[in-house]
Order: C-alpha cells, then sequence, then structure tokens
C-alpha cells in the first residue's frame, strides 16, 4: 500500500468512493461518514494548493456522480428522434459527468474555508465545530447553484434546488438522526454529517494505535443502530382527511397516438368511479395525468364532470399540459366541488432536458450537427416557469401542490407553506416514466420527502405514473 499513501490524487478518489457509496448502496450509508473524515484528514496533508483544490473537486465529484447514478435509468429514451437514439448512450453520460462536476464544485468551498478560516477564527473549537460544518453545507448549496447556470435554458433559472448528493441524505438512513432535520431538514442533516466525520477525526488521532478498531466500532455502532425504534408518545387525532390515490403505468408514447389517449382516458374514468365509490375527501391523480379537459372551459369541464359523476364533493387535483400562445406550462386543475371556482397554479421548477433543453445542451447538439433534431425535440419538451406559481391564492381546504421533482429542492415543502401556513397536507403529483424502475433514483427522492415532511411536520401524499403512491 506505499504506492496509495505517496498517491495524493489516490487517497482523494477513495474519499469520493467512501463519500458516494452510500447512495447506491444505502446499506454502507456509514462509509460516507468515513470519508468525511478521510476528506478533513486530507485537507490537512502536505501538499500543493493546486492539488489540494483539485482533490476536493475529484472527491465531490465522485460523491455526486454516485448519487446520480440513476442519470442511466433514462435509457433508452424511446421516444427520441432515431438520428439522435443513435447517440443517445454518450449524451446520458456526458450530461451525468457534467452535472457530477458542478455538483462537485462545492467542495472547494470547503478548502476555501479551510484554508483562510484558520487565520480568521481564532478558537479552534468555533473552526471545526461551527466553520468547516457550515462551509461544508454552503458548498453543497453553491454546486447545486453551479449546476442550475450550466443547465439555463428556456424553462430554468439560477437558484439551489438541485440537492442529489447531499451528505445530509446518508444521515437520514440512521432513524435517530433523522430527528436532526426537525431543525432546518437536510441542511441540519448535512450539518451533523461533518461535525460527526470531524468527531471521529478526532477519536482515531486520539487513539492512534488502536484507530482500527475505532473505525470497526464506530461502523458497527452506528449501523446495528439505525434501524432501532423510536419511542413516540401516541397522539390522538381528532379528525383526519381519507385520501384516494391513483396511480397509473401508461406506456410513454400513448400521448402522442390518438387511440392510446382515448383508451388512457377510459381507463382513468373507470379510475375514478372506483375511487369515488370510496366516498374519499381528495382524489389524487400523477403529474400530466390529464384526466380534465385542460383546453376546454373550465367552467364547462366542470360542468360536465359533475353531470357525469353526480356532483361528488371530493377535492381532485390533476396536471396537464397547456399550451398558450408560444408558451407551455405545466398547470394544475383542482375540482374542489359544488359551486367552488377550479384552483389552478403553475410548476415552479422544471427539470432539464427533462421538460426543457439547457441553452449549453442545444447549443452543443446544434455545433455537431444535430439542429434539425434539437428543434424537433424543442417542440415537444418545451416547458417553461408560468406567471402563476404562487399558491398562496388556493382554497382552503387545497392541499398544498408539490409538483414532480419539486421534492428535490431541499426547500420545497417549507415555500409551500411559507404560502400557506395552514394547508392541509402536501399532494404530490410525480411522473418517472423515464427512469425505468430506477430503484437508487426512488430511494433517493423517498429519502428527500420524508426529510421534508419530519422538518415542516406535514403529511405528503404521492400519486404516482410509473411509481407507487405514498405518505410521508
Amino acid at each position: 500500500m506505499d504506492w496509495f499513501s505517496k498517491s495524493i490524487l489516490g487517497q482523494w478518489f477513495v474519499t469520493g468512493v467512501l463519500l458516494g457509496i452510500g447512495f447506491v448502496f444505502p446499506i454502507l450509508w456509514v462509509l460516507g461518514i468515513v470519508g468525511g473524515a478521510y476528506f478533513i484528514y486530507l485537507l490537512k496533508q502536505t501538499q500543493t494548493l493546486k492539488t489540494r483544490y483539485l482533490g476536493a473537486w475529484l472527491a465531490w465529484t465522485i460523491k455526486t456522480a454516485f448519487a446520480s447514478v440513476w442519470f442511466w435509468s433514462t435509457y433508452p429514451i424511446d421516444w427520441l428522434p432515431v438520428e439522435i437514439g443513435k447517440v443517445q448512450l454518450l449524451l446520458i453520460g456526458g450530461y451525468w459527468l457534467i452535472a457530477s462536476l458542478c455538483l462537485g464544485a462545492g467542495g472547494i468551498v470547503v478548502v476555501l474555508a479551510w484554508q483562510y478560516g484558520q487565520n480568521l477564527v481564532k478558537s479552534k473549537y468555533f473552526f471545526w465545530g461551527l466553520s468547516i460544518p457550515s462551509a461544508w453545507v454552503m458548498g453543497e448549496v453553491v454546486g447545486s447553484i453551479v449546476f442550475s447556470i450550466v443547465a439555463l435554458g428556456p424553462g430554468g433559472t439560477i437558484n439551489s434546488s438541485l440537492s442529489f448528493g447531499y451528505s445530509g441524505y446518508l444521515l437520514a438512513e440512521h432513524q435517530w438522526f433523522m430527528l436532526v432535520a426537525k431543525m432546518a431538514g437536510v441542511y441540519s442533516l448535512s450539518f451533523g454529517f461533518i461535525l460527526l466525520a470531524i468527531s471521529l477525526l478526532k477519536l482515531t488521532k486520539f487513539i492512534t494505535q488502536q484507530y482500527h478498531y475505532v473505525l470497526l466500532v464506530f461502523i458497527i455502532l452506528l449501523s446495528v443502530s439505525a434501524n432501532l425504534p423510536i419511542l413516540n408518545k401516541t397522539v390522538e387525532v381528532a379528525e383526519g382527511y381519507k385520501v384516494v390515490t391513483i396511480d397509473t403505468n401508461f406506456p410513454a408514447h400513448i400521448l402522442r397516438d390518438k387511440g392510446g389517449a382515448a383508451m388512457m382516458s377510459d381507463e382513468l374514468s373507470e379510475a375514478m368511479t372506483a375511487a369515488l365509490t370510496e366516498e374519499p375527501d381528495y382524489i389524487l391523480l400523477p403529474e400530466d395525468a390529464r384526466f380534465f379537459a385542460q383546453r376546454s372551459n373550465p367552467a364547462a369541464v366542470k360542468a360536465f364532470f359533475q353531470f357525469q359523476y353526480h356532483n361528488p364533493t371530493a377535492v381532485i387535483v390533476d396536471s396537464g399540459r397547456v399550451d398558450t400562445g408560444d408558451n407551455t406550462f405545466l398547470q394544475t386543475f383542482i375540482y374542489t366541488g359544488g359551486k367552488n371556482k377550479i384552483e389552478q397554479v403553475h410548476k415552479r421548477y422544471l427539470v432539464p432536458q427533462g421538460e426543457f433543453l439547457s441553452y449549453f445542451l442545444s447549443g452543443l447538439l446544434r455545433l455537431i450537427g444535430y439542429g434539425d433534431v434539437i428543434d424537433q425535440v424543442s417542440r415537444g419538451e418545451s416547458y417553461q416557469v408560468g406567471p402563476n406559481t404562487d399558491q398562496s391564492s388556493l382554497s382552503e381546504n387545497v392541499p398544498g401542490i408539490l409538483f414532480c421533482f419539486e421534492s428535490v429542492a431541499p426547500t420545497g415543502v417549507w415555500t409551500l407553506l411559507k404560502e400557506r401556513p395552514n394547508l392541509p397536507f402536501v399532494a404530490h403529483p410525480i411522473s418517472h416514466g423515464w427512469f425505468h424502475e430506477s430503484k437508487i433514483l426512488w430511494h433517493e427522492l423517498d429519502t428527500m420527502l420524508k426529510i421534508q415532511a419530519v422538518w415542516n411536520n406535514k403529511y405528503i401524499v404521492s400519486a404516482g405514473s410509473h411509481a407507487e403512491g405514498k405518505v410521508y
């Protein structure tokens, strides 16, 4: 192992593997803390400044590459034109690499904090207990911002929403540490993650001769205790809501086929009839289910629905694509019964390359001769953030709407509660038709939703296309 001790970049590489392996194999989450300790250890080792910055970027790039490996589950993208379909593996791989590099850039923030913070912060306890953990959290946020800049497009904004690879998601694998999410969601978990890593490093340095045993005991102790039940006091709930979700599994191409669209409409009608027999308070459909015809007058659609289904009183949450001139939005159609108005809001966070093409990718493809294909794809993937994203004006009995992939923003539910503090619960319509049943993605999204439910103390109910609806 002499070669390894001499290869500082090799050690940074291993650090990245340790930091990221838990995202692919959740049972190994505790190795992430070991990776965090190794990261801090390498920061302090003698090396050139260039190597330190490059190494930190490499480690964080590998960390986020593990967390975003689900990108590959989009293959094959069967609706792509034949011309571009030939190079889609190259496109997916290139986008995965670029996203990982962008998110990994946050590691540089930690190096900056270590390099300059030691002279600014005189107390070593304050430096290691507050400054470095804060820089770690800030680095993850900066990485998200860098990604959003590279992914800018007609439907994109500069934001810190994409949070895949945040270390706090690993700490959430431990039920007791999940309680830390009550403070500030994944941000407080990431803070706690690196604080644990620093504590582990200090402990192994204190017991130098037996550090192998310290690591082993640490790993076993956290792994075994991860699923120990938390003793919660039973709370009686005076009243609740009866919510029915309609999950679907229609082929992705069905909306481009007239016969398929009619078949989908018939099956959704049958599902709605079955759902209404349960006499629920709420019925949730997946994102872009298009049960209600949004191209028609909302009042007319509502009147026909009430006639067809005998004037139900349930609140029904549907959504679909809406074209207005040159603009395309993802919009809700929320039926609230009786004489109440139809509630409509727009999706506020759109997925780059999923709902719009970034300027970077479309420019690159045009450069290599795929301009006509890009124009063709853009006509279908041309969503924009609509003008009506604020949900503060929704009726009191309407749930907050967290659209698909808006859950990747750590403040997604927090934002809804800021707009409507007394919303009954959060409805989360999702559509995972692109991902070919990626269990890695599902687990990561589940973790994100659990953390947001704990932080904001609100139930989240999902309804899925190519995914199972759940309660968090």
